[in-house]
């Protein structure tokens, strides 16, 4: 019997999802547009400082399951700009609609009016969800371990790989970390936040980032709200992190960001 948690009503819902899309062909819209599309933003590019210095994927989103809404005037224009001007080296939108009321237009709108590369934020599991991206404007997306098989997982990289985009593969425990690297991950990214119940452990990425070999992009996501905590993951030897409801305060948009 499987275990009822926030992932796995996600994952019916999105499967649901799937089935409407899949019948609009992205697939072969894509071939269809092809030609036409701008290139990608180098999204893992944007990530290496080489430096010593911690990269922000800042995370526009207005709700979440744990919190509900946390931005009541949601507009990712004016979030992204107040992100860009903190010193953003990219950004992470939500479009997942039914548990974070996210959208496809917000990241399309970001994508058009800003140069950061920009990370589709949503529950991947059907290749036609990477078309899309690549259609809505997305220069990165997120694969989730916890959500695929490895067969889907490596198929999925290589897909995304030959239509421009870059891949953030999220773990959250050393057996999907090793699936990650196995599948050719390049970009990492180790989620504090437990997706079977959303409660939160930095440990968890400080315990991971020893695991992770040089040349791997790391990023560590979730639970990052005071500049003690990036400063902990920048001296773990952390690219970059993943930042959402931290920057609704003052203190991290204070912190002093290096995109260059």
């Amino acid at each position: 019997m499987i275990t009822d948690t926030y992932l796995t009503r996600i994952l019916e819902q999105k499967a649901n999802e799937v089935a409407v899309l899949k019948q609009q062909s992205p697939s072969s819209r894509y071939r269809d547009m092809e030609a036409g599309l701008p290139p990608t933003r180098g999204f893992r590019a944007a990530l290496q400082s080489g430096q010593g210095d911690i990269r922000l994927i800042a995370e526009i989103k207005k709700a979440s399951p744990s919190r509900g809404v946390m931005v009541e005037d949601f507009r990712p224009h004016d979030i992204a700009r107040r992100y860009a001007e903190i010193g953003a080296a990219a950004f992470s939108v939500l479009t997942d609609r039914n548990f974070f009321q996210g959208a496809n237009e917000y990241l399309q709108q970001v994508s058009n009016a800003f140069d950061l590369p920009v990370l589709r934020k949503d529950f991947i599991i059907d290749e036609s969800q990477i078309y899309e991206a690549r259609l809505i404007g997305a220069d990165a997306l997120l694969l989730i371990v916890a959500a695929l098989d490895a067969p889907k997982l490596r198929d999925f990289l290589q897909l995304a790989g030959s239509v421009g985009l870059d891949v953030l593969v999220e773990v959250h425990d050393h057996a999907e970390l090793d699936c990650a690297l196995e599948a050719g991950a390049s970009v990492v990214g180790v989620n504090n936040r437990n997706l079977k119940d959303f409660t939160v452990s930095l440990e968890t990425a400080l315990r991971l980032r020893q695991l992770i070999p040089d040349g791997i992009v790391s990023v560590a996501e979730s639970g990052l709200k005071r500049a003690s905590d990036v400063t902990m993951m920048q001296e773990a030897s952390f690219d970059a992190v993943l930042i959402g409801e931290g920057l609704l305060g003052t203190e991290l948009q204070r912190f002093t960001w290096k995109r260059t």
